[in-house]
């Protein structure tokens, strides 16, 4: 049987297509240092790429080949040319074009099903090539500018155990987007040019019901990623991981922030220990470009005149800790200054009583939250929200909210709540008290059933600093649906009771949160 070249066939169709090429990326003269990195004492180099060779070297790495756009809407072609992924003098290169090109539509090099897209980069891994579970990662790498840009090292499970993503996680040493173009970062480093860096956690339940948490990080003395060579690294060991930019430990995560949600014999489990992140994972090194989250940040979309760009990576190294190599217990290097990840916390698995919706009301909080329900917070930055329980002398204890930018929202959940008889006669109650506004005049009270099926309702904030009972008709709420997507909420279907989100940056005190009908 004839059988189909794929990859001459997708670079006949990507080379047939290209068209507005943007000009060849020149390679930078520069002067690279290995500056030592200090760790603690234990750990032992097991798998390294100095990147000394002439070539990608593919017994390390694989290439990835698809017009997939990573499952988020990027606007790259992964391709295996050597203009997109190239090593010289030490350095790999992995460069972006702005180049239209076709090639399969997912992820599994599938040719019958195929794309267009605008830009064309690099994506290499090295799974079943190098796949490890815990030790130290390394990588010495120089960032690419401009809106729209997003490099990324990290890391995705081999096996995947506990089902698609994220159910079996992911690991992001280090992530950037945009650097140099307009920050939109709260305080007064808005308006300057890009600067933080990422190290985050992806986890939960498979999409739609995963989760994530990480921190933001700037460089000292006002240090941008794009300007020179620095060292990432990452820290896994046994129900922690640890991120650090050259000598700097700056957050930490603990196994009591994530979690694994997955599907067996038709039920719903909770992984033990420190599930998902106790399997083998293996390395990626990419360049995207656009994409859910560079396109939609900063001065948003995509500027095509910043291309070529490049991430540049000087070394990759992977150090086992030889104390404890099954737990990598024993080795961690640790400051006292690094930020404490707060996380998620699991869905609550527990059964509601059968009357929880058949009274007149439901409490959500009067002095403490209700037994059957957990507070979170949608944080994608690690330094949005505030949220905490303060005593007033009045009324005891009240919820306290903050929040610093446009983005980020405080949710409560529950385990799976039937609400259809709440479609009329019912309200949403609720006290409130203003301590601070700096931005935006509304917040937004939601009801969840994932997104986007959310209704919503805007509620002015007071102008004052005293205490005001808002009345919210339910049914008004549902019916105006979601406000910033095209859904609506399904009351037989509600996963988080209650969604605040301040349309803007305010501190502001909640007592008395209810739903009541008649």
């Amino acid at each position: 049987m004839f059988k189909f070249n794929t990859s001459l066939v997708a670079s006949a169709i990507g080379a047939a297509l290209l068209s507005g090429c943007s000009s060849s990326f020149v390679v930078p003269e520069q002067t690279l240092s290995d500056p030592e990195i200090k760790k603690g004492e234990g750990w032992a180099l097991v798998w390294s790429d100095e990147f000394n060779g002439t070539e990608v070297d593919e017994s390390k790495w694989s290439f990835e080949e698809n017009c997939w756009g990573g499952g988020n809407n990027e606007q790259q072609c992964y391709t295996a040319r050597d203009k997109n992924a190239f090593v010289q003098d030490g350095v790999l290169y992995l460069v972006a074009y702005n180049e239209t090109f076709m090639g399969p539509n997912n992820p599994d090099n599938d040719y019958t099903k195929l794309n267009t897209l605008p830009y064309t980069s690099a994506r290499l891994r090295s799974k079943e090539k190098g796949d490890w579970t815990y030790g130290r990662f390394e990588i010495r790498a120089k960032m690419p500018v401009g809106q729209g840009t997003w490099p990324a090292i990290w890391m995705l499970p081999t096996d995947y155990v506990y089902g698609t993503w994220a159910a079996s996680g992911e690991i992001d040493i280090v992530e950037a987007v945009n650097l140099k173009a307009k920050s939109d970062a709260p305080g007064e480093l808005n308006g300057q040019p890009e600067s933080r860096i990422y190290g985050t956690l992806h986890y939960g339940g498979a999409w739609p019901n995963n989760k994530h948490s990480g921190q933001a990080y700037y460089l000292p003395n006002g240090a941008n990623p794009a300007d020179d060579f620095h060292t990432y690294s990452l820290e896994w060991e046994k129900d922690e991981m640890r991120w650090y930019v050259d000598d700097v430990h700056y957050a930490t995560q603990t196994s009591d922030g994530w979690y694994a949600l997955y599907t067996e014999n038709g039920e719903q489990v909770i992984g033990h220990a420190d599930a998902p992140f106790e399997q083998r994972f293996h390395l990626l090194l990419n360049l995207a470009v656009g994409g859910s989250w560079s396109g939609n940040t900063n001065e948003k979309n995509v500027n095509p005149d910043m291309f070529p760009q490049a991430l540049e990576v000087d070394y990759v190294r992977v150090y086992e800790c030889s104390n404890d190599p099954k737990t990598g217990h024993g080795c961690a290097t640790v400051s006292e200054d690094a930020i404490k990840v707060k996380g998620n916390k699991p869905p609550m698995m527990v059964d509601l009583p059968a009357d929880f919706t058949t009274g007149d009301s439901i409490d959500i909080f009067d002095g403490e939250l209700n037994e059957f329900m957990q507070q979170n917070a949608y944080d994608p930055q690690g330094v949005i929200m505030d949220f905490d329980y303060v005593s007033d002398s009045e009324r005891g204890e009240v919820m306290q909210i903050s929040k610093r930018a446009d983005t980020g929202n405080i949710y409560f959940e529950v385990p799976k709540l039937n609400m259809s008889a709440w479609t009329t006669n019912a309200k949403l109650i609720f006290d409130i008290k203003m301590l601070e506004r700096t931005k935006g005049d509304k917040i937004y009270f939601k009801l969840d059933s994932g997104w986007p099926a959310v209704s919503d309702w805007p509620v002015d904030v007071p102008t004052d600093n005293d205490w005001h009972t808002i009345e919210i008709d339910l049914a008004e709420l549902i019916s105006n649906g979601n406000s910033f997507g095209a859904g609506r909420v399904d009351l037989s279907n509600i996963k988080n009771i209650l969604v605040i989100d301040p349309a803007g940056e305010m501190k502001f005190q909640l007592d008395n949160v209810r739903f009541e009908r008649n």
